[in-house]
């Protein structure tokens, strides 16, 4: 398949992920970010012997996320083979604004529970630069709540395609996926999210605006050019 061809959509199953999903999820995570985004968040000196390991560590972060009732973890599969080849993370109205890959979202949620009581939860961590993870995270929540306040909206807390499947339409139908959510509500509900700059021209082009350097909003397809006015 040539890199810039689509994929019949008879092809790709876009569901809910299960936990079962989540190796699959996490080597996705690991691949389709850039190995300096990586670095910062996990430097080299402080990474276990095996990335075997480093990706244990991070599905045994994330499962709670998983058991979260405003947490929905939409998988993109392909179906001749079952491969996850993309995946998205969102967050429902009514969420707080905290961000669920934070370790302290473990105390703000009451997840403790949700970990073998025989597992080092500070091992989990070990090799994470906090303010790189958790200090990022906390920053983004700041602007998000400066933003909306208390105000009801979806969040995209996270999507990825793996690199040998993007530019074929796969990481569209994953943000689809949250418009439709969205759109269903009259008046729609706000989607919230923060791009990379690679990744705006994606998102200006499904209705979203800027509101910050990384951050974007969209308020349903009627907002689109009053919100560009207020910005």
């Amino acid at each position: 398949m040539a890199p810039s061809q689509r994929i019949p959509p008879s092809d790709i199953s876009i569901s809910e992920a299960v936990v079962d999903d989540l190796p699959g999820i996490v080597d996705g995570l690991y691949k389709s970010f850039p190995p300096e985004f990586w670095e910062r968040k996990e430097p080299l000196a402080r990474r276990p012997k095996s990335d075997a390991i480093r990706h244990e560590r991070m599905v045994k972060r994330i499962t709670p996320s998983f058991l979260h009732p405003r947490c929905r973890w939409i998988a993109a599969k392909y179906i001749p083979t079952g491969e996850i080849i993309a995946c998205s993370a969102w967050c429902a109205p009514g969420n707080p604004v905290h961000n669920v890959f934070r370790k302290s979202a473990v105390d703000f949620y009451g997840w403790a529970d949700a970990f073998d009581p025989s597992e080092d939860f500070e091992e989990m961590w070990a090799h994470v630069d906090d303010e790189q993870w958790d200090g990022h995270f906390a920053h983004s929540d700041a602007v998000r709540s400066e933003v909306l306040g208390d105000e009801p909206h979806w969040y995209l807390a996270t999507l990825f395609t793996r690199p040998e499947w993007q530019g074929r339409g796969v990481g569209a139908l994953l943000l689809n996926w949250g418009i439709e959510q969205a759109d269903a509500y009259d008046p729609p509900t706000p989607l919230y999210l923060e791009a990379s700059v690679a990744g705006r021209p994606v998102y200006l082009r499904s209705g979203f605006v800027p509101v910050g350097d990384h951050n974007m909003i969209r308020r349903g397809p009627a907002k689109v050019k009053l919100e560009e006015e207020r910005n």
